[in-house]
């Protein structure tokens, strides 16, 4: 049968018959032709074992390597553990985020090396300042060295970074988290940084440090032991304050004043935001973000805010240029607050007297002077809230004197001047009390010291 003979139908069929078998043949083909080429082609390098990859095949470099599965695992078990965390922590405060809390996952190098950088940013130099001038604190050098933690805030960015690697976590690791958190949870709430902004004194420092570290003391102590009765608030405050504060070298480390300043956010802060809370729950500690204690006569004292509030008031140190000259700079000029003046006191004074003499405080001006070569001039003035309160700080600072500045030789004031003058082989001291006011300064010299009394008020 020619192809005349088929249909138009039939030679259709035909046709799509031998393309199929076109197609069909040209399949096995390909797949005869794979065959040969994985048969005569080794495997790949990574299956052979011990076999080395080949340079075309190194990764290219990560500067942020992606976690192992044993890190990305311990994150996991972290991230699990964080969320109960945050979740208790919220309900026990009252507080729900505003945005989510970015939390940062850190092996333990890599917090140590965060925390340092943090710290050093912040100046501790500056920090210091008023207290060694005053002569509280040892003027050493810094070498700023970082304790273990579970996780730490940084306000300044927004972030909470948390530590994995550990085996496991542990009840004060869990309790770190939860005061971490709390103070996300106050930055989203009551903006820290803006807070901190708000201070412009050493004592309006220390008592901000004290709300904000007092609230989240507080909510860690009710979250690790449900009842503040039982809380255990030394080992609390020595846990928080360790985390939260690096060391700043053996010789500062070791100065008790050093160690009381450290803790003074975490142990009276805490006795502080407890007054209020029990004064009024969390709602009069929300409400102490919008107007802070202004001193840390009112941490101290919470009655002196919860009541009649005791506002710190301006004391006036002049200008003293025109009397020291164009050698002299001036180095500080701040407001140290009752806490400070009750430390200096208790360095060299019985405790009780010390903190006796403090109480009553009613503001202070702590100014400083440097000249070239580095003499310093300093004058603190402070006023209380009574004279008999001053007459009991004068004595006070009059019984320091000797035992402080060895060795010592009271003095006849200089013509026209009155107060209590002494000579010491550092230089010149002065106390005098007027009314209300006292006033301690030091200088090089007798002269030096007199042209300087002359114009205060």
């Amino acid at each position: 049968m020619s192809a005349s003979d088929f249909t138009p139908g039939q030679r259709r069929i035909v046709m799509l018959m031998v393309i199929a078998v076109i197609v069909v043949f040209a399949m096995l083909a390909g797949v005869v032709i794979t065959s040969i080429q994985s048969w005569e082609s080794p495997p790949p390098a990574a299956t052979l074992p011990f076999a080395s990859p080949s340079p075309t095949s190194l990764p290219t470099p990560s500067l942020t390597p992606s976690p192992t599965p044993e890190g990305l695992w311990s994150q996991v078990l972290v991230a699990r553990l964080f969320d109960q965390i945050a979740h208790q922590v919220e309900t026990l405060r009252g507080l729900s985020p505003r945005a989510e809390v970015p939390l940062n996952f850190l092996d333990e190098q890599e917090m140590t090396t965060l925390l340092r950088r943090l710290y050093v940013e912040r100046s501790p130099e500056a920090q210091l300042l008023p207290y060694t001038a005053l002569g509280l604190l040892p003027a050493v050098p810094i070498s700023v060295n970082v304790h273990r933690t579970a996780g730490m805030y940084v306000p300044e960015q927004g972030q909470l970074y948390v530590a994995t690697g550990r085996q496991e976590s542990s009840a004060d690791d869990q309790t770190l988290l939860a005061h971490a958190y709390a103070h996300a949870l106050q930055d989203q709430h009551f903006d820290l940084d803006a807070m901190d902004a708000r201070a412009t004194t050493t004592d309006a420092t220390l008592a901000i440090q004290a709300l904000v570290e007092g609230d989240a003391t507080l909510l860690a102590a009710l979250y690790r032991y449900e009842d503040q009765t039982t809380a255990d608030w030394e080992h609390l405050t020595e846990l928080i304050s360790q985390a939260e504060q690096p060391g700043y070298g053996e010789d500062l480390d070791r100065a008790v004043a050093w160690a009381r300043l450290q803790r003074f956010p975490y142990r009276e802060g805490r006795r502080f935001a407890d007054a209020l809370f029990q004064a009024g729950g969390w709602e009069i500690i929300n409400y102490a973000y919008t107007d802070p204690p202004r001193s840390t006569e009112q941490v101290l004292h919470p009655q002196r805010y919860l009541e009649e509030r005791d506002r710190p008031a301006d004391v006036v140190v002049p200008d003293l240029s025109t009397v020291l000259g164009e050698d002299w700079s001036a180095l500080l000029r701040d407001t140290l607050g009752e806490f400070v003046i009750g430390l200096y006191l208790d360095e060299t004074l019985p405790e009780e007297m010390a903190w006796q003499a403090a109480d009553g405080w009613g503001g202070d001006t702590f100014v400083v002077w440097e000249r070239e070569d580095g003499h310093r001039v300093l004058v603190w003035r402070t006023v209380w809230d009574s004279t008999a309160e001053a007459a009991e700080f004068e004595r006070a600072i009059v019984a320091l004197i000797p035992q402080r500045y060895l060795p010592v030789r009271p003095v006849d004031p200089p013509a026209r001047l009155t107060g209590q003058w002494w000579e010491t082989d550092a230089g010149a001291l002065y106390v005098c009390r007027v009314a209300r006011y006292v006033t301690l300064a030091r200088a090089p010299d007798i002269n030096a010291l007199a042209n300087i009394v002359e114009v205060l008020p």
